[in-house]
């Protein structure tokens, strides 16, 4: 993957307060990563960056579209994105992920990337199923299904006598039993 210098924060330099930043992320940008996941789309990121003395809290805004093909149809869609997502990077004696929005960098880091979380945000939010606008029912409104057992979890008299009909088996609970 390329570098993504674009997205690079020189955060030695800043002193401690709010900074802002904008980026836009287009087909380009969803070239430089593997895979076939996002082909095109088109996001605005704001991002305000809270720097303090022992954390930096970053919260990304993101608005736009990604272009989808329906899994029914085929036919393309834009599909709306607008999420807030926030990122914290604490201070510590060595550079590791703690969770999957806290990093912990070092106080000599100077730069940062954001680039390969605007990336994964943005395609976590592609649904599993992903239907174009007009095919979506009343029930698939937002792409959200529910799984419903119909199955019965009380069985009938009669599964119940088909169960107890097999002689073998009979004969291996009357052993159970005498124990």
């Amino acid at each position: 993957m390329e570098k993504l210098k674009e997205f690079d924060i020189q955060v030695y330099k800043l002193g401690n307060k709010l900074h802002e930043y904008k980026f836009s992320v287009d087909k380009d940008f969803f070239s430089k990563f593997e895979g076939d996941l996002i082909d095109s789309g088109e996001v605005k990121i704001d991002l305000l960056l809270d720097k303090r003395d022992n954390l930096m809290e970053l919260t990304f805004d993101f608005s736009g579209y990604l272009d989808l093909v329906s899994d029914r149809s085929l036919e393309e869609f834009e599909y709306p994105i607008d999420i807030s997502k926030k990122l914290l990077y604490k201070y510590g004696e060595e550079e590791k992920e703690l969770e999957e929005d806290v990093m912990v960098i070092t106080k000599n880091t100077q730069v940062i990337n954001v680039g390969h979380f605007i990336y994964e945000t943005i395609a976590l939010q592609i649904p599993l199923k992903k239907l174009h606008p007009d095919e979506l029912g009343e029930d698939e409104e937002h792409n959200e299904y529910v799984y419903i057992d119909n199955a019965d979890d009380n069985p009938s008299e009669e599964e119940k006598s088909e169960e107890e009909i097999d002689p073998r088996w009979a004969a291996l609970k009357d052993l159970k039993k005498k124990k």
